[in-house]
């Protein structure tokens, strides 16, 4: 038990890429030891990280970050300083041994593009037993482009599990990683988490739309939604 007294809650029959005792396989941990060097390697200069310190030790957080090139999670999974889960595009899951990794590093499938109750239900799992779940609510990479609506299973989650949000930023990853690439190159990379935050009990769509403010304003001008990145000149490289 932590100092704040939270607990993992047990809970029977999760799904596979569930632990609801917050354990890490012996895959995860190789995992994240390898991607601990790997962003050490990319990142120009080590990657530029302001507030870590934020993300509460224990308790249920869903963390919820813009995407923008497919090495987000990998960041993610480098520098948060908790175990997490991920969903991941169920077509990932059709290779055998892809699954097998992918559930061993915690993560579970959700189809995109429609309403998936079965990803819905492991992501509850997850915040109900006290975990953290990792979400990127656009749904897909931007790349570039400004960031996208946020789709509103974000904020049914947050309103239905009780759960702190961590809002998060990333930027640079698409010029590390681009779509289309196999391999990433060095760039610089900027990583921001925002203060957490506990919604109350609102319309799902309306605490959606705050979870988005939240992650814009932690990213720099030309990574925000279009109006705002209409408001003011020039870049704002915080």
């Amino acid at each position: 038990m932590s100092d704040t007294g939270w607990r993992y809650r047990p809970i029977d029959h999760a799904p596979a890429g569930v632990r609801p005792d917050g354990s890490r396989t012996l895959t995860l941990r190789l995992t994240q030891a390898g991607l601990k060097v790997l962003v050490r390697v990319c990142a120009k200069g080590g990657v530029d990280s302001q507030g870590v310190e934020r993300v509460p030790a224990d308790g249920p957080l869903l963390v919820c970050s813009n995407h923008l090139s497919n090495f987000d999670p990998l960041l993610l999974g480098a520098v948060f300083p908790r175990i997490m889960h991920a969903m991941a595009k169920a077509e990932l899951f059709e290779h055998r041994l892809l699954r097998v990794y992918l559930e061993r590093c915690n993560c579970f499938p959700v189809h995109r593009h429609r309403p998936d109750r079965a990803a819905l239900r492991a992501a509850r799992l997850v915040l109900e037993s006290g975990g953290a779940l990792v979400l990127f609510p656009e749904g897909h990479r931007s790349d570039g482009r400004g960031l996208l609506p946020f789709e509103p299973g974000v904020g049914y989650l947050a309103i239905r599990t009780g759960a702190t949000v961590i809002p998060c930023a990333i930027w640079g990853t698409e010029k590390m990683l681009a779509a289309g690439r196999l391999l990433p190159r060095r760039a610089e990379i900027h990583f921001r988490v925002g203060a957490p935050w506990t919604p109350d009990a609102r319309d799902p769509v309306e605490i959606t739309g705050e979870i988005q403010r939240r992650v814009a304003e932690l990213l720099p001008k030309a990574y925000r939604p279009s109006a705002d990145r209409d408001q003011g000149d020039g870049e704002d490289q915080r």
